[in-house]
């Protein structure tokens, strides 16, 4: 009885050391295959233009630019190497962040565009990517608006210096709505780039920086408009002095806003236009002359009813103690005064008949042009706009037409200042 017992003993003390050195199979390791290296740029020149599934055994090397941690890109980077950038749309959310060094076999990927951005689709970064190094942060591409090519440099990481924001006292979203807000940044010169911050991003609250300075983010573009996306916001360095000019013009020392319109656009510099009307496009505010803007109802010997808005970017006038407004103008042939409005509270993007509280200023404008048949600008003379100091305040025209009759206006030299 005791041998068996013993015998007992020693079969589990075997079983024992046996489960204890026991091996487990380790997973199974996920690889990638190489197959041919191309650069960035040589697949992007692969595009034809519709949507194309990649059928060759490629891969791509780079480093990833932007990162989904702020709120601001959701499902998609960006990634870059020495020849060019790309916009990644991930099957799923995280496991890629600034500074990683990948390579991605880019087999069976769709390559397609959005608004003309080349981007590739669902990339899988557990089945497709492999992290090759951590903390290899790229240099930001240092240019001007104008110098950011919609085809070189889409997708690339920018730094813009001496650029300020259009419309101050703005958020960069509606952090409420979830919406995405456009908010435009000029150069001094009146060059201008659409930063696009969404309503997730943990920024979208923060109130738009009011001094001039740099902003590091990814050059995005929609339909050959520039865009631009921030990454981080502690990299919106703006905490300088503001550019003597409001968009358009060259100012003066004290200048809050100046738009002279000699760069032939209306809307640069933050400018809005908005119009309704019984006939397409009749009564829109216009360039005249490539310097002038300008506002008639009148079309093959008729006229038309409309109402057309010409709308200043938000300006900051908190630190003004005197500021005035002035502008040149002239008007012929009979029809309803233009008029002229202020307001404090508007959004900077919707239509100014729906939203926005608009005091009339016209009666208050010195000197309105009459009809002395011809097409000699006047001064306005000094509107004063003491009473209105505000963190966030916009003038607007008001242009309007009847079936009837509608004079034609001409508005210059539009000028904030103390």
């Amino acid at each position: 009885m005791k041998k068996v017992k013993n015998t007992i003993k020693i079969f589990f003390t075997i079983c024992l050391l046996y489960s204890c050195n026991k091996t487990y199979d380790n997973p199974p390791i996920n690889e990638v295959p190489i197959g041919n290296i191309i650069s960035i740029s040589d697949l992007k020149d692969m595009f034809t233009g519709s949507a194309t599934v990649i059928d060759s055994n490629y891969s791509i090397f780079g480093n990833i630019t932007c990162e989904e941690t702020n709120g601001n890109f959701y499902k998609e980077v960006f990634m870059q190497d020495l020849s060019g950038a790309i916009k990644l749309k991930l099957k799923a959310s995280g496991g890629l962040y600034i500074g990683d060094s990948i390579r991605i076999n880019i087999q069976g990927i769709t390559m397609s565009e959005y608004g003309e951005l080349i981007q590739l689709e669902n990339v899988d970064v557990d089945q497709q990517v492999v992290k090759i190094a951590t903390e290899r942060f790229i240099t930001p591409y240092e240019a001007t608006i104008p110098q950011l090519s919609l085809s070189e440099d889409q997708s690339r990481l920018v730094k813009l210096n001496d650029v300020e924001f259009s419309e101050m006292g703005m958020t960069y979203a509606d952090a409420v709505n979830l919406s995405t807000g456009s908010r435009l940044l000029s150069d001094c010169n009146g060059n201008t780039v659409s930063v696009r911050t969404s309503g997730y991003a943990n920024f979208a609250d923060d109130t738009l920086p009011s001094g001039n300075g740099s902003i590091v983010g990814i050059f995005t573009i929609y339909n050959s408009e520039k865009q631009f996306v921030i990454r981080d916001i502690n990299e919106v360095m703006l905490d300088s002095s503001r550019c003597n000019a409001g968009g358009g013009g060259t100012g003066g020392s004290g200048d809050y806003l100046y738009k002279d319109f000699d760069d032939g656009s209306l809307t640069s510099g933050g400018w809005k236009t908005f119009w309704s009307g019984t006939n397409p496009n009749i009564g829109e505010w216009e360039i005249l002359f490539g310097t002038i803007a300008k506002a008639s109802n009148y079309s093959n010997s008729n006229n038309y009813a409309c109402e057309s808005w010409l709308v200043s970017p938000n300006i900051d006038l908190s630190s003004a103690t005197s500021p005035y407004l002035v502008f040149d103008n002239v008007t012929r042939y009979g029809g309803p005064q233009l008029e002229l409005f202020i307001s404090s509270n508007y959004d900077g993007v919707s239509n100014p008949d729906v939203q926005g509280t608009w005091f009339n200023l016209t009666n208050y404008v010195p000197n309105w042009d009459t009809d002395n048949f011809d097409w000699t600008l006047v001064p306005s003379g000094n509107t004063d706009l003491s009473q209105f100091i505000a963190p966030s305040v916009a003038i607007a025209y008001k242009y309007t037409g009847t079936n009837s009759d509608g004079a034609t206006w001409e508005v210059d030299n539009i000028i904030i200042r103390e």
